[in-house]
C-alpha cells in the first residue's frame, strides 16, 4: 500500500471528524440549556472552544499540572486530584511552562491531537498491512463514541498512542520497549496496568527465542514494566502521604470501596439511574465483541482487553465506558476484519451515542459521565 495513501487515510478521518465534533459542540452549547449556569449560552460565546470543552476532568487536570497533588485535609477537590494519573498533566505542564502565556486547555488540545495523530499513524503503518484494513481501523476510532476526548485535555490520545506503540513493539520483538511503553501506559490510565499481557505473553510464547532466555527476557519486560509505575507511587507517597492514594481518593466519585464488577452489581441497586444502563450497554457490546473475536487475536492482546474491561466495572456506575473502550486497539483492529453488517452495526451504534455524550459534555449534563 504506498504511503501517501495510509497517511492520507489518516488525515482524512482526523480532520473530517474533528470539524464534526466541534461543530457539534458550538450547537451543543448554543442550543441546550447548561446545567451549571441554567441559561443557554449566546452564540457568540458558543464559537470559542473553550466555552464547549473546558470542563469535567480538563481543570483537574489542570489543576493536577499546576499544583501537584498536595492538598489541605479539608480540601476536598484538592484531595480529589490524586485519583488522576500523573502522565499526561505531566506532559502539558512542562509543555505550557515553556510556552509564552498559554494556557492549560490550549496546550493539552494541541497535544492531545498530536497524540491521537501519531498514534493513527503508528497504528496504520505499525498494525495494519492492507488499505482497506488501515482505513476500516481509523474510521473505527474517529467514529467511535468517544472519540472526542482525543482531541480534548483529556488523557485519552496519549494512551491510545502507547496502547498503539507497545503492540507495534510487541509484534517486532522488542518486548522490553514495549513493557516501557506499558509501564508509562499504566501512570496514564488505571486501564494501562492490564497491558503488560500483551508483551508478556508474547515474549512468553515466542518460538523464536529460546526457552532459556524467556525467562530473563519476560522478567526485563515485566521490570521496565514496574519502573514508571513505581516512581509514581513514590512520587505519590511523598505528595499525599499513601502509595494507595489513587484508589481511596474515589470517594470523591462516591466510590469509597471499588472492585471488580461494582458497577453490574450497582445495576442491581440503582436500577432507574438512565447513565448505568446506557453507558453499560457499550460495556457489554465490547465484552460481547472479545468474546467473539478472542480466538482471532493474540493471547496477550485479549487479556489486556479483558483485563481493561474488567478495571471499568470498580466503579458504582458504568462511568466513561464509551471512552475507555476507545484505546482497545486489539478488538478495532478485530471489528476492522469483520462482516460489513457487524461493523457498521458497531459504528451506527456509537455514532448514536458520541452525538449524545458530545451534547452532554458541553452543557455539563451528568448523563456524559
Amino acid at each position: 500500500m504506498p504511503g501517501r495513501s495510509r497517511t492520507s487515510v489518516v488525515l482524512g478521518w482526523f480532520l473530517a471528524s474533528r470539524l464534526v465534533i466541534a461543530a457539534l459542540g458550538v450547537i451543543g452549547v448554543a442550543t441546550f440549556v447548561d446545567s451549571r449556569a441554567l441559561t443557554v449560552t449566546d452564540n457568540l460565546a458558543a464559537l470559542n472552544p473553550q466555552t464547549a470543552w473546558n470542563k469535567w476532568d480538563v481543570q483537574s487536570y489542570a489543576r493536577v499540572a499546576e499544583q501537584g497533588y498536595r492538598a489541605d485535609p479539608g480540601d476536598v477537590q484538592g484531595q480529589a486530584k490524586a485519583g488522576y494519573f500523573p502522565l499526561y498533566p505531566a506532559i502539558v505542564g512542562a509543555l505550557k511552562s515553556v510556552t509564552s502565556g498559554a494556557s492549560f486547555f490550549w496546550v493539552g488540545v494541541v497535544a492531545s491531537n498530536v497524540f491521537t495523530l501519531a498514534a493513527l499513524l503508528l497504528l496504520v503503518y505499525g498494525l495494519t498491512d492492507t488499505w482497506d484494513l488501515a482505513s476500516r481501523a481509523v474510521a473505527l476510532v474517529m467514529m467511535s463514541a468517544g472519540s472526542f476526548y482525543l482531541s480534548i485535555p483529556y488523557a485519552e490520545g496519549l494512551f491510545l498512542l502507547l496502547v498503539v506503540g507497545t503492540l507495534v513493539a510487541t509484534r517486532k520483538g522488542a518486548y522490553e520497549v514495549a513493557g516501557l511503553l506499558a509501564g508509562l501506559a499504566a501512570t496514564t490510565r488505571a486501564h494501562g496496568f492490564a497491558l503488560i499481557a500483551a508483551p508478556a505473553v508474547a515474549c512468553w510464547l515466542d518460538a523464536r527465542v529460546p526457552a532459556t532466555r524467556r525467562w530473563l527476557r519476560v522478567a526485563a519486560t515485566a521490570a521496565l514494566f514496574a519502573f514508571p509505575i513505581l516512581v509514581y507511587f513514590a512520587y505519590l507517597s511523598r505528595e499525599t502521604g499513601s502509595w494507595m492514594a489513587f484508589l481511596s481518593r474515589q470517594e470523591a466519585w462516591q466510590n469509597p470501596s471499588p472492585y471488580p464488577f461494582r458497577a453490574i452489581v450497582g445495576l442491581t441497586e440503582h436500577p432507574r439511574w438512565i447513565a448505568g444502563w446506557i453507558h453499560g450497554a457499550t460495556w457489554f457490546l465490547y465484552a460481547g465483541l472479545l468474546i467473539r473475536y478472542r480466538r482471532r487475536m493474540p493471547l496477550g492482546d485479549a487479556l489486556f482487553c479483558a483485563g481493561a474491561l474488567l478495571i471499568s466495572t470498580q466503579q458504582l456506575s458504568f462511568q466513561g465506558i464509551y471512552r475507555y473502550v476507545v484505546p482497545l486497539v486489539p478488538l478495532t483492529l478485530a471489528l476492522a476484519r469483520d462482516r460489513d453488517d457487524v461493523r457498521r452495526g458497531v459504528i451506527a451504534f456509537n455514532l448514536v451515542l458520541g452525538v449524545l455524550m458530545i451534547l452532554a459534555f458541553v452543557t455539563w449534563n451528568r448523563l456524559t459521565v
